[in-house]
């Protein structure tokens, strides 16, 4: 009987390689061995072969400081400038590209804060491409080192299709956006929506580097979720991932923009927290800078003043997210679930009512054994996730052996 197609286990074993070798920065053959269980002649033809394409380098150095004895230790790290891949993150008021060298470092980005809701895809992808172009003019490097595009576009995101079906920042439905990219660079383009890119760069950059299983929820227009399971992001049969927003957390009818009640989204999407501020806090401070800036901020720093409307909405919100979160402590029981909200202060503003919210819903042993972290959101991460999509690929993409 077949056990297994033998290219597919190279690629396989050489993905833990490179792996392995980004998370140590320099590390030797015997404990990359160690590391990822295989043998000591599979490391040695795998890393001979990544030696010649140019993807690892090897540095000699002395054991234990001895510069005239012993035999040099001679440790493998990655090429930085064996390829670079953009990430790019989309949301309503700012784009933000990363440019990212092979061992997943940022090499430069840039920012391009224009109100991109609701614009034609046309117009949305020649920013992008405009974007794209100052961030590598910036690095100065060669362009055709440049192996691929990660992008991120909020809502309801099909990565097998490269199609958006629905978003707050396009004007209109299925938008081929990996196509359209595709077609003005030539370079492969990968999809994912903000919340698996967060996941993605957790486990790469992040606060789960060695976790097997944990959960990045998001709060930005709505509530959603990265999903990381058995070492993967876990999309489902559909591939469109778990749906947060829409998961049951009331019992008040509270209709949802998707027809149904009680979803998550029905109590924190940006809109309903726009409509509950203004009846909260009134239309001044609706109107005013900071809250048409960053509505949520604005309430984080009201409350830390000592407003008690905003302080009541932020609990609330906070309950209504702890509801959800304990969902998935039910279900899942991860390690770790990472909370990505704006700010600090609007983390410490709705932590004890989330936390007492999942707690008081979550079975007794898997809340004790899932730990709560809570995260600034930041679109660099995301743009990094975004990039760590692409590097995935070329990390397992199939070599010629030298065996």
């Amino acid at each position: 009987m077949k056990i297994a197609d033998p290219l597919l286990m190279r690629e396989i074993n050489k993905y833990h390689v490179l792996e392995t070798i980004r998370h140590h920065g320099q590390i030797s053959r015997v404990e990359i061995s160690e590391r990822t269980l295989l043998s000591g002649t599979t490391v040695s033809a795998i890393t001979g072969a990544l030696i010649e394409e140019g993807l690892i380098q090897t540095t000699h150095t002395q054991v234990n400081g001895e510069s005239q004895r012993g035999r040099p230790r001679v440790l493998l790290g990655l090429v930085p400038d064996a390829a670079y891949v953009l990430g790019i993150k989309i949301s309503e008021a700012m784009t933000t590209v990363t440019l990212v060298d092979f061992r997943g470092e940022s090499v430069s980005s840039v920012q391009l804060p224009v109100r991109l809701a609701r614009q034609p895809a046309e117009v949305i992808a020649d920013l992008i491409e405009d974007a794209m172009d100052d961030c590598v003019n910036k690095a100065d490097i060669d362009r055709k080192r440049i192996r691929g595009i990660g992008i991120g576009v909020p809502g309801l995101v099909d990565p097998r299709s490269g199609k958006s079906y629905s978003s707050s920042v396009f004007g209109e439905r299925e938008v081929p956006i990996t196509s359209l990219l595709e077609g003005r660079t030539g370079l492969p383009v990968k999809l994912e929506k903000p919340a698996n890119l967060m996941a993605l760069a957790e486990s790469w950059f992040g606060y789960a580097q060695s976790e097997r299983s944990f959960a990045v929820v998001a709060l930005d227009q709505t509530a959603s979720l990265g999903l990381w399971v058995e070492a993967d992001l876990h999309r489902g049969a559909s591939t469109l991932g778990p749906t947060f927003g829409h998961i049951k957390v009331g019992g008040a009818g509270v209709v949802c923009e998707c027809g149904q009640r009680d979803c998550l989204n029905a109590y924190v999407s940006e809109a309903v927290i726009r409509r509950k501020a203004a009846d909260a806090m009134g239309p001044d401070f609706l109107g005013s800078a900071a809250a048409r800036a960053d509505l949520k901020q604005a309430l984080a720093d009201a409350a830390v003043t000592g407003n008690p409307a905003a302080s009541a909405l932020l609990a609330e919100l906070g309950e209504k997210l702890g509801v959800g979160i304990s969902h998935i402590i039910n279900l899942i029981n991860p390690e770790k679930i990472i909370i990505a909200l704006e700010s600090a202060q609007l983390g410490e503003a709705m932590a004890p009512a989330l936390r007492a919210a999942a707690e008081a819903n979550s079975f007794r042993a898997h809340f004790a054994t899932t730990e709560l972290i809570f995260h600034t959101l930041d679109d660099q991460l995301w743009a990094r996730g975004a990039a760590a999509l692409m590097l995935r690929d070329i990390y397992s993409a199939p070599w010629t052996p030298a065996y």
